[in-house]
């Protein structure tokens, strides 16, 4: 995310940049895995300021809304293993997009901010959905309720961040664990990612059935020499 000016805030022609991005990332068969972060000192704001004050209908915030939430929807059913590299502060609905990646690998400078309840907004994008995953719904009602800030070790101790790691060796830990991951069969990796995804809302017998036909298929595949 390329707007350091604007700590990477989401603007509708930002949204739309990230958006193509990864259509692209996920159609080309020669990127194994994704690494998101932001330019600058801000892995991402959130909202744009500028773009909220300017909200002058209900159909302008609708659309505004509903842009947001297919930016998170499109980062969480990205198809490839993802990393989010929180560089630093993750804002508003910018930490459902961080919560949307497979593995968060964060510097010691970073921060989540949940923080809409500051600003008397109700989150959107799906961020209480992937607060409500990630931290449970006690500790997803202490933060949106109070816009708590939370530290990168807080995030650590909530298994939120995968990892902590010093600010200036944050893209030498990630890209090293991005080679690793994309060194890996991809249709393997594909099938992982969709059972994981697939545990949120299923029960243990259709996980592993899922299992099961991504073996065989994958076993096919591998055979047929396609992976």
């Amino acid at each position: 995310m390329n707007r350091p000016n604007s700590f990477n805030s989401f603007n509708d022609p930002h949204i739309s940049d990230v958006l193509a991005a990864l259509d692209l990332a996920a159609r080309n068969d020669q990127v194994k895995a994704l690494v998101l972060t932001g330019a600058g000192k801000a892995f991402s704001a959130g909202g744009d300021a500028a773009m909220l004050a300017g909200m002058q209908t209900s159909f302008d915030a609708r659309y505004i809304f509903e842009r947001s939430a297919l930016l998170l929807k499109t980062m969480y059913e990205f198809p490839k293993p993802s990393i989010a590299a929180v560089n630093g502060v993750a804002a508003g609905a910018a930490t459902g997009l961080a919560l949307g990646c497979d593995i968060l690998i964060a510097s010691e400078k970073a921060k989540l901010a949940a923080n809409f309840v500051n600003i008397a907004f109700v989150p959107d994008g799906g961020s209480s959905w992937f607060l409500f995953k990630k931290l449970g719904p006690h500790y997803a009602a202490e933060i949106l309720y109070t816009g708590k800030i939370l530290s990168a070790a807080e995030c650590l101790q909530a298994g939120v961040f995968n990892r902590v790691v010093p600010h200036d060796a944050l893209y030498e830990e990630v890209y090293a664990l991005a080679a690793q991951i994309a060194a890996g069969p991809p249709i393997t990796l594909k099938y992982m990612k969709q059972i994981l995804r697939a545990c949120t809302d299923n029960g243990l017998d259709t996980i592993a059935a899922m299992e099961s036909g991504a073996r065989l298929c994958a076993g096919i595949l591998r055979i047929s020499g396609r992976e």
